[in-house]
């Protein structure tokens, strides 16, 4: 099986420039608490991907390398101290000191906010070989500042366990957002300087076009694109990066992270996505767990510093 990690930099096919079919505008609701940005996004059903307008996605997180600053991965905010994104995107890393998380413009070259990260948290099921359980969410050292038009927070699925484990979510044929920088090109040898976007839809786990890309547990994982033509895909350093549903709330909500595939946008073989859904626990639980961990090591320091004043004073 010809695998193409989704890894180092989302890529959005090449534009091949045809006639606009249609025109889609997403306006999301103001007063929403995660999942809205400055602008309206704007889709256009063309092949290929397109360029993102500002302030769109303002959950949109460039993972880099610390060590020379290149973009490596895609990432999503989902609360000003935690970056959504995909196990393989980290589990070589070093130390959470070896990438830093640019937030806040479309543009590569811009730096609106920059944090380090402080811890990794890698599920503990991640397969290397089947990408079971393929995310991670990223600790960063202080928190981003929110402001709903650069930097926003998506918002995660709410489904109850009942539905899970009777359907599919997102249901089969939804129309889905894939964003994200990286090559132009199968096989390309440069990122995408501006951020791109491309709709493709959620494809059926029991239907021939999944089963052509063998996903290890459908449960966990989804299938998404543009079947049986392709021309539409996420690719080789597309990881990490969020897949979106808009919801009847007028809200984006990140439903899937770019995790592998066999090529790139070819016909009958969509890409393979982790299912967010599926992980709303552990999700909860993990950056729950790294909140209570630092209020706890912030305690005890504190605890220990007034001891050594009153021991200092006694003395």
């Amino acid at each position: 099986m010809n695998i193409f990690l989704k890894v180092h930099t989302i890529f959005l096919l090449e534009f091949i420039f045809e006639p606009i079919l249609s025109q889609v505008t997403y306006t999301c609701s103001s007063n929403a608490t995660c999942g809205c940005s400055g602008n309206s996004a704007v889709l256009t059903k063309i092949v290929g991907g397109e360029n993102a307008a500002s302030q769109t996605w303002g959950w949109m997180a460039s993972l880099r390398y610390s060590s020379t600053n290149s973009h490596f991965c895609g990432g999503s905010i989902i609360s000003p101290l935690h970056i959504l994104t995909a196990a393989h995107c980290t589990i070589g890393l070093s130390s959470p000191s070896a990438v830093n998380v640019y937030v806040g413009s479309i543009y590569l070259s811009d730096t609106v906010q920059t944090r380090g990260v402080s811890y990794i948290h890698i599920h503990p099921n991640y397969s290397t070989t089947t990408y079971v359980n393929d995310l991670s969410i990223l600790k960063l050292s202080s928190p981003l500042t929110i402001d709903q038009t650069n930097v926003a927070i998506v918002c995660l699925p709410n489904v109850s366990s009942i539905i899970l484990a009777s359907q599919e979510y997102p249901a089969p044929n939804t129309s889905l957002i894939a964003i994200g920088w990286g090559y132009l090109t199968e096989g390309g040898d440069s990122v995408s300087q501006t951020l791109q976007q491309v709709t493709i839809q959620a494809i059926a786990a029991n239907s021939i076009y999944c089963k052509n890309v063998q996903p290890a547990d459908s449960s966990v994982q989804m299938c998404a694109g543009t079947m049986p033509i392709g021309g539409k895909d996420t690719c080789q350093g597309d990881s990490g990066g969020p897949l979106l549903m808009f919801t009847s709330d007028n809200v984006w909500q990140v439903v899937g992270i770019t995790s592998n595939g066999v090529g790139c946008a070819r016909p009958n073989l969509p890409g393979i996505y982790t299912r967010v859904a599926a992980f709303q626990v552990w999700i909860n639980d993990t950056m729950n767990d790294a909140n209570h961990l630092h209020i706890t090591i912030h305690t005890i320091l504190i605890s220990i510093i007034f001891i050594i004043f009153f021991v200092n004073i006694k003395n």
